[in-house]
């Protein structure tokens, strides 16, 4: 499961995830960190049998936690398969089926943004949940 963390700046201090992973016995894999002075917001994938006491645990500590079922939103409508996203992706998210039309594998997806980039057709961008803002790029 894709957990968005998103860290006030006074939690600087701690390490919340080295503790939680301690904790759960978790193995918490980062996909995509932003850190800076004022705030950090961290992309995790977390075993879907631990993901429940993990955000428990994030939550009580005073972080933000924002599930994410859906990782990127693709504008079909807009989309001309040009494969500048296929050709980008360093996860191989994106890739050309039989009929040579773009075809997605969201699950593979680290939310790094780098195809929403490269989208000449702003067709691509970053969910971060539902009432959350969709990202768009470029």
């Amino acid at each position: 499961m894709k957990l968005l963390l998103r860290f006030p700046s006074y939690l600087h201090e701690r390490p919340y995830t080295a503790e939680i992973i301690l904790e759960t016995g978790a193995k918490i894999n980062i996909d995509r960190a932003y850190v800076d002075a004022v705030h950090a917001e961290v992309v995790v994938d977390v075993p879907d049998d631990k993901a429940r006491r993990v955000v428990e645990l994030f939550k009580e500590r005073g972080v933000e936690v924002r599930i994410l079922k859906k990782l990127i939103v693709w504008d079909e409508t807009r989309c001309v398969h040009c494969g500048a996203c296929v050709s980008i992706c360093p996860k191989g998210v994106f890739r050309f089926d039989a009929d040579w039309q773009v075809a997605l594998e969201e699950a593979k997806c680290v939310q790094c943004g780098v195809c929403i980039n490269a989208c000449p057709m702003r067709a691509l961008a970053l969910f971060y949940g539902e009432g959350e803002r969709v990202e768009r790029r470029g």
